[in-house]
């Protein structure tokens, strides 16, 4: 089997060969010279090239994406091949899919890191899959994207690869600095918006201690009106934060670095627009909703860690500590879902109703790697890693009436949770010649996991409302095993191909199984895949042209989905899907200054065998997922008179249409898996700069395409009447302006 899994990706190889023409996504070279700057990556927890590191990732420096004006994953997510993404209305309430594997249970498939601390829960009470971290991408070194199961070296939840934000770091031998700011108007708002920012290194002791910190304060305008309340630009976006870390080097073996990070988003509305259920054209107008009550989401983080590195010369230790608070709260009105029923338990007239989500996490985290020096015949990496998660999860419904109170909450549900693991990990390369290396890993890991739901409200007869009217435990343990095994042929010292056979897994947990309801399973378990790739790794034309080609084919088993058993909602292991495809990406820059760019992704992804439960069929397409996806960038710098250089550059970038949910999937009865439209999307930025200053005038979303995104989904009442389509909506044409001293 081994054997025919390699030809058809072999074969979706040659395809990508004859399809892409060659060129992929632009990063000013950090000189003026015409070759394309190298990138290093620290993917394999090393640091290595990019072009040398045998897997398929990639990497967005921090200057491009500032250039770009990017404030959030979807304004850069377009230009990184296999990436898509799912908005469900503000920065952080985001749902991610690589090369295919995407949400469809509770638990995250796609994992998020900042430098090597993953954030977020590893379960599944937390909503881990629909609330990502969004790091606002200010002070980044880079962001490095990783496609394909990461779970020898990076653990549970990223079984379809992960985003890994690389923070800039503290330098000790010399002072910078930079402020900045931004003005800029968005389509359809009435307001501006704008932001300042500012960053600083200072060394504190010559070469050895070194404190750098940095903070901003973005805001945006809301552009979708509520039809229903008469509120103009009520979506509007808050952004802030800063990162402030101190770097000691003790001496020339032994280094300590100790950062904080704080980040807070916070949106008045979600970006909503209510689309009828037949036309799924806008109800009220091109960038209206029907809420009664506002639907605010805010995101919060706060991320304390330490790193230790040790050269014992015979070996490299590192520690990373960590400790973070990372909460999301989201409201959505209900007044519509269940029009006048409250009046059924003697509630006034004209009465309103929300569903409030609170998730809250507190997680500690430890890892201890060895590594041997590079340049070995033999290279290793030894390590062990734990994580305790204490989570919350409080899901209330309140009700509200001008005329009348209500004895809220009228439900309520708390579920706080813990999750435990431990690990063992560990990889070998070893150096055969010149032309060949083979490397091999493995990981063990371990989990408890257990919760405490309670229930009360006066709908379910509390009294008061919040005392407890139910009480239910759980609890579950398993352990899962997953490996990679990994290739590298050189065929010249500029091209390199590699194949590569890796396993991830997304934990499985404990159900809540309440009292008298019988055919619930008390434990789901992990949910597994198995990837194979081939790769091609080339720098051509003297460094002028760089191209990263990938061909995958993925078996994913034992996918956990969300399903109701009497009015009881759980998760089980149903079915089976498979994605293969091909992504590409390359870089060229033919001469001084300029450097052009394109991506492409074809990802096949679909149900290998029928989900009765979810009504899904053999065949369905896999939520969020395109068949084809790319983009076009081009990147110019020039001479102009003295110190200033000006530039120009722009990308184009195309989304296919997709689904908000397994393709043909019902849930109670009621169709689900809206099918979205294709996105094309062409993005400018313009201007000058100086070694000290410069200018930037930036347009998004140029042709102000009115992109809805998934998961837009039918929106039902309480008896299975239609309502609307809930259509989260791409953020208009923004112009604006941007300044940026040095110093």
């Amino acid at each position: 089997m081994v054997g025919v899994r390699a030809r058809r990706a072999l074969r979706w190889l040659l395809l990508a060969g004859v399809a892409a023409p060659g060129i992929a996504m632009a990063e000013p070279p950090a000189s003026q010279q015409s070759a394309v700057a190298e990138v290093v990556v620290t993917a394999e927890k090393r640091e290595e090239p990019l072009q040398q590191a045998p897997l398929s990732v990639s990497a967005i420096s921090g200057q491009v994406l500032e250039q770009q004006h990017a404030v959030d994953l979807a304004d850069w997510a377009g230009y990184v091949p296999g990436l898509v993404l799912g908005d469900a209305g503000a920065p952080g309430e985001t749902f991610l899919a690589v090369d295919g594997i995407g949400p469809i249970g509770s638990a995250s498939e796609v994992g998020v890191y900042i430098g090597d601390t993953p954030v977020g829960s590893s379960g599944s009470f937390e909503g881990a899959n629909g609330f990502s971290m969004d790091l606002m991408p200010y002070d980044l070194d880079r962001v490095e994207v990783l496609r394909g199961p990461q779970g020898t070296l990076y653990g549970a939840s990223t079984m379809g690869g992960l985003i890994k934000y690389v923070l800039a770091a503290p330098d000790p031998t010399h002072f910078s600095g930079q402020i900045g700011g931004d003005l800029f108007g968005v389509d359809h708002a009435s307001d501006p918006g704008g932001g300042v920012r500012g960053e600083a290194n200072i060394p504190l002791v010559n070469d050895s201690l070194a404190l750098r910190i940095s903070g901003y304060d973005e805001n945006t305008p809301g552009y979708i009106d509520d039809a229903t309340t008469g509120q103009k630009g009520d979506n509007a976006l808050t952004q802030y934060g800063g990162h402030a870390a101190v770097l000691w080097q003790a001496t020339n073996d032994f280094s300590a670095q100790v950062s904080a990070l704080y980040q807070h988003s916070h949106a008045d509305n979600q970006s909503f627009v209510a689309l009828g259920f037949t036309t799924q054209q806008p109800i009220a107008g091109g960038l209206s909703n029907i809420n009664t009550r506002p639907e605010p989401y805010t995101q919060e983080l706060q991320l304390y860690d330490l790193t230790l590195n040790w050269n014992l010369h015979w070996a490299q230790l590192t520690s990373v500590s960590s400790y973070q608070q990372f909460d999301n709260n989201t409201v959505e009105d209900l007044t519509d879902y269940l029009g006048g029923l409250l009046g059924l338990y003697g509630a006034p007239a004209n009465n309103q109703s929300e569903f409030d989500e609170r998730y809250g996490l507190k997680k500690f985290t430890q890892e201890v790697r060895l590594a041997s020096p590079d340049g070995r015949k033999l290279e290793w990496l030894v390590g062990g890693y734990y994580t305790h998660e204490d989570a919350t999860n409080y899901e209330v419904f309140n009700g509200y009436n001008t005329g009348g109170v209500f004895l809220n909450p009228l439900e309520a549900v708390s579920l706080p949770s813990l999750y435990q693991e431990y690990a063992f990990f560990g990889d070998l390369t070893y150096h055969f010649s010149d032309w060949f290396d083979l490397t091999g890993g493995v990981r063990y890991a371990h989990n408890n996991q257990s919760f405490v739901e309670t229930e009360a409200g006066s709908l379910l007869g509390s009294s008061p409302p919040t005392a407890p009217v139910l009480t239910v435990p759980g609890s579950s343990s398993e352990g899962v095993t997953t490996y990679s095994v990994a290739p590298e042929l050189h065929l010249t010292k500029d091209v390199m191909a590699y194949a590569r056979i890796a396993s991830g897994y997304q934990p499985g947990g404990p159900n809540i199984v309440l009292p008298g309801v019988t055919g619930v399973p008390t434990q789901f378990g992990s949910s597994r895949l198995t990837d194979y790739q081939l790769g091609l790794k080339a720098t051509l034309l003297d460094g002028h042209a760089t191209l990263d080609l990938s061909a995958f084919y993925i078996d994913w088993t034992k996918i956990q989905v969300s399903v109701l058993i009497g009015n009881t909602s759980v998760i089980e292991n149903a079915g089976s899907a498979r994605s293969e495809g091909f992504d590409f990406s390359g870089r060229y820059s033919p001469i001084q200054g300029l450097v052009l760019g394109a991506t492409l992704s074809y990802t096949d992804a679909f149900l290998t065998n029928a989900v009765p439960s979810i009504g899904a069929a053999y065949g369905a397409r896999l939520p969020y997922v395109p068949l084809w996806s790319g983009s076009l960038t081009v990147d110019y710098s020039v001479p102009i008179t003295g110190p200033w250089r000006g530039f120009i550059g722009g990308g184009y970038r195309y989304i296919g249409s997709r689904y908000s949910d397994v393709e043909g999937s019902i849930v109670s009865g009621q169709l689900q898996g809206l099918e979205v439209g294709a996105d094309n999307v062409v993005d400018l930025h313009l201007g000058a700069r100086t070694p000290d200053l410069t200018l930037t005038l930036f347009a998004k979303n140029l042709f102000n395409e009115h992109a809805y995104l998934p998961p837009a989904d039918y929106f039902y009442n309480a008896l299975g009447g239609p309502i609307d389509i809930k259509a989260p909506v791409m953020q208009p044409l923004t112009i604006g302006v941007s300044v940026d001293k040095s110093f």
